[in-house]
């Protein structure tokens, strides 16, 4: 039997959050580039809908708890989920212990998954509950009032950004219709995908933010995956069958969605 701590449910949909609004950080990138194109070409936001806190945004960047900059949003964010999944890899990631872990879990169950023949099975099994074990753990240690506060502030800066690109008056400035309301965490509506290719193409930002339309279909893939899988990782009893099988299927399914877009970096 294995017996694992389990952080609570609250805790373990945070997490799962959390990660999602981290891999599409360029979001963020995104809706600040906006609110400062929103004074340099002023005659192109006349819209009533743009959302007032535009102007927070801009002013308050980097000065505000609930507007960290980027360096700030690294500084909270790499202890606990490394680096962005939207960032290629690099030397930093391999030696987080979130990737260390993560990759062995999941690689657990890519095995498990892609096994040629049913043989073998109960080992494989065991190879997903040991490494479930050592990911869960990474996140025991984290249950606190930094990564609350952390996910807080991300939240916060998050939605901001959000709701600024999906305002109406935003988004025809780009080109394009606005993405529906769901858009991006629960929904992949393709005018979201058009609206940040075109935001790429014709604001100033950093070049791992500039993403094709494909590009971001696949990183917005890997985001709601990942935010499907996490709270099944923190709450999955690995002695039941049923629900082992469960996970590792989730499981797979967001390793091969991160293993297609880390082909496109």
């Amino acid at each position: 039997m294995v017996t694992v701590a389990q952080p609570g449910g609250d805790f373990a949909a945070l997490i799962g959050l959390l990660y999602a609004r981290w891999t599409l950080d360029c979001l963020i990138e995104m809706g600040w580039a906006v609110s400062a194109d929103f004074i340099t070409r002023p005659q192109l936001y006349v819209s009533d809908d743009i959302p007032d806190a535009i102007v927070k945004l801009r002013m308050k960047y980097g000065s505000d708890p609930d507007f960290p900059n980027t360096t700030q949003r690294h500084a909270m964010l790499l202890p606990i989920l490394s680096k962005s999944d939207g960032l290629k890899p690099d030397s930093s990631t391999a030696s987080s212990q979130f990737y260390i872990a993560r990759k062995k879990f999941i690689d657990a169950c890519i095995a498990f998954s892609e096994r040629a023949v049913d043989t073998g099975i109960p080992m494989l099994e065991e190879r997903v509950r040991s490494a479930l074990v050592t990911f869960r753990a990474h996140f025991d240690a984290l249950h606190g009032k930094s990564v609350q506060l952390s996910n807080n502030q991300i939240n916060a800066i998050s939605e901001t950004a959000i709701s600024i690109l999906k305002a109406p008056g935003a988004a025809k400035i780009f080109g394009v219709s606005p993405p529906d309301a769901g858009w991006p965490l629960d929904s992949n509506d393709p005018n979201g995908a058009k609206l940040v290719e075109s935001i790429g193409s014709q604001l100033p930002l950093p070049q791992e933010c500039k993403l094709g339309y494909t590009k971001f279909i696949l990183l917005q893939r890997v985001a709601q995956e990942g935010r499907r899988t996490l709270p099944l990782v923190l709450s999955t009893d690995p002695n039941s069958e049923q629900k082992l099988l469960a996970l590792i299927s989730q499981a797979y399914t967001w390793g091969t969605s991160l293993r297609e877009y880390q082909q496109t970096l």
